[in-house]
């Protein structure tokens, strides 16, 4: 456990940081709880690191596109999701789907940046982020 912690604190804090500052607008699932949150939150982490640990650099590439095309379509369909624990207004609703439609295309451009200066792991780390968050992931 320590080992896949320690060689994947790098990726999940990308992957996180992408995950958490896109899902606050495209919405989705939200817990009953703080507790369940975090340990929803706490399962992700470990599936990701888990993940990314089987992931040569090779399909890195092969996975970064697939994710960002599976995951641009849903959210520009769809987002944001309303959820009865996190209800929203019509206004606040057209708010969103702005903001998530734009980090989406920000984020999916630097996964094509970094594919383009051969930084396949961390483009997999941020695509994983857009598909995990996007609603329905």
């Amino acid at each position: 456990m320590e080992l896949l912690i320690s060689h994947t604190l790098p990726a999940v804090v990308v992957f996180i940081a992408v995950f958490m500052g896109l899902r606050k607008f495209v919405g989705g699932y939200h817990a009953n709880s703080h507790l369940s949150c975090m340990f929803t939150l706490v399962m992700v982490m470990l599936a990701f690191s888990y993940g990314i640990c089987n992931v040569s650099v090779q399909i890195a590439q092969i996975f970064s596109i697939s994710f960002i095309a599976t995951a641009l379509p849903v959210i520009f369909c769809i987002a944001p999701v309303p959820h009865p624990n996190k209800p929203m207004s019509e206004e606040k609703g057209i708010k969103l789907r702005k903001r998530s439609i734009i980090l989406a295309v920000a984020f999916s451009a630097a996964v094509i940046a970094l594919l383009v200066l051969q930084y396949r792991k961390i483009s997999l780390y941020v695509s994983s982020g857009i598909l995990l968050s996007a609603p329905g992931a």
